[in-house]
């Protein structure tokens, strides 16, 4: 059951309405909140914020920490998990602010980066959506920008052979200026609340993974640019919700509600004829891995879960 939003501004008195309003999502996630919330209040910005937290379930203390260590947190408790598009849509439907950071739980932050995403919109009110670069825990590149899905595109992720062709694969990252992009993802991502206000907030049909596309896809379409802004660095730890296994059903998934929404029928179709087949062909090379004692245990999650792909490929309306 969802419970009221409840929270004080920074200094614990009312609120008013901020320039940025931050929305974290979490479920289980204690440790790496606490670290996200300790560098989102310790860093030095030249611009009021506020922060909503929305739980979807969680059972570990998240919410008494929270309460204990942060009690100016806004906080609205689903009490399940309601998936992230609909819990972040809750979160910023509680805002006011004139921007609003979607900001994933087990991110870190830093003032500079933080500055940046705000001048890129303050310098230029066609911007409607601005990001970095998100890094691994070692400062290691993560991801960076990236384009519009293809079927070619698709191809080449499906069967690691973009990654083996070029670095980063598919994410650009080498560029030293900000430029506009197609999309960005949504661990650290700043949007103009004038934009979500024309465009319409996260399509809740994507429980997780492929919203963040969709949404940007339509600020392009309204003629909203998306700013890649290199000088804004966040580590993004990643991974923490869902294993590799359990998480590569939800990413197909996200991915062929993206075609079925925005590329027609027939590159859908192709998408998921595409996906069905190479997971087959998956299947065949794990089956033959499971008669090795050694392999066993990793090829059952991995015959289970392209097993699941398909299953998603068959049944997706």
């Amino acid at each position: 059951m969802e419970r009221a939003a409840t929270g004080l501004d920074r200094e614990g008195g009312a609120k008013s309405a901020p320039a940025v309003s931050v929305v974290i999502v979490c479920m289980n996630n204690r440790k790496y909140l606490e670290d996200c919330l300790d560098s989102l209040y310790g860093v030095d910005i030249h611009f009021t914020f506020d922060v909503v937290l929305v739980d979807n379930g969680s059972t570990d203390g998240t919410l008494e920490m929270v309460r204990a260590r942060f009690p100016q947190v806004l906080m609205i408790e689903n009490g399940a998990n309601v998936g992230l598009s609909r819990a972040t849509n809750q979160g910023i439907k509680a805002t006011s602010g004139r921007y609003v950071l979607l900001l994933n739980d087990d991110t870190l932050v830093n003032g500079p980066s933080l500055d940046a995403l705000v001048g890129a919109l303050e310098s230029d009110p066609k911007v409607g959506a601005a990001g970095g670069k998100l890094l691994n825990g070692d400062g290691s590149l993560q991801s960076g920008y990236s384009r519009f899905s293809t079927l070619r595109e698709e191809f080449l992720i499906a069967t690691a052979l973009g990654g083996v062709l070029w670095e980063a694969y598919p994410y650009g990252n080498d560029a030293e200026e900000p430029l506009d992009v197609d999309w960005l993802g949504s661990a650290c991502l700043l949007l103009r609340r004038s934009a979500l206000d024309q465009t319409g907030l996260l399509d809740e049909e994507y429980f997780i993974y492929g919203d963040e596309a969709d949404l940007q896809y339509r600020l392009r379409k309204s003629g909203w640019r998306v700013s890649y802004v290199p000088a804004c660095t966040t580590i993004h730890f990643g991974g923490r919700s869902l294993d590799r296994w359990r998480r590569r059903k939800m990413v197909y998934r996200g991915k062929m509600l993206f075609y079925r929404k925005n590329y027609g029928a027939g590159k859908t179709a192709v998408l998921r004829f595409m996906f069905a087949v190479l997971s087959l062909a998956k299947m065949v090379v794990w089956g033959t891995a499971f008669l090795v004692p050694a392999w066993r245990t990793r090829a059952k999650r991995e015959l289970a879960s392209n097993a699941d792909v398909i299953k998603v490929c068959w049944k997706l309306a």
